[in-house]
């Protein structure tokens, strides 16, 4: 009897050497992460930012890979604000990323352009590191970097030559 209480307990105790073992070995093996891709052909998304405001996304192509988006022929625009590119790229959770390609930044009252803009449609805000002409009522503005907050409007060029017409 005690041989087989013995036996029965040798068992038991491998078992769970060899249980704990195999979880070590699984725990250790790469894991395939699933890639998301996708791509459409004239799309429109919408996103949403702070206080209200609403973008809307329109692109002749779209690529998406792993939450992030590529616009072909980019359209983002609000009911006040609109901004074309020949490439957008966004990422879909944070909604930061930028644009390229004549980029053109529009608003009621003035109208910007340069090469490259990052983005942040949360907090509607537009900024860059490279050659941006404004165009408002009168003048139009040369500057060497930018940054374009849309609610409430600010804009700031730096290195700003002014040109009245």
């Amino acid at each position: 009897m005690l041989k087989i209480f013995l036996l029965s307990v040798f068992f038991m105790g491998i078992s769970l050497v060899l249980s704990s073992y195999v979880r070590s070995a699984y725990d250790h093996l790469p894991t395939l992460k699933q890639e998301e891709k996708g791509n459409a052909q004239d799309v429109m998304i919408k996103a949403y930012g702070k206080a209200g405001l609403e973008w809307t996304l329109k692109g002749k192509n779209l690529y998406t890979k792993n939450g992030n988006i590529l616009l072909i022929s980019a359209l983002l625009q609000t009911q006040k604000e609109k901004i074309t590119a020949n490439r957008a790229f966004i990422n879909r959770d944070t909604l930061k990323g930028y644009v390229e390609g004549n980029v053109q930044i529009v608003g009621e009252n003035f109208y910007a352009k340069t090469d490259r803009a990052n983005i942040d449609l949360k907090e509607g805000k537009v900024w860059g590191n490279t050659k941006v002409i404004l165009k408002e009522e009168g003048k139009e503005t040369y500057g060497e970097s930018f940054t374009v907050e849309l609610r409430p409007l600010r804009i700031i060029i730096k290195k700003a030559k002014v040109k009245l017409e």
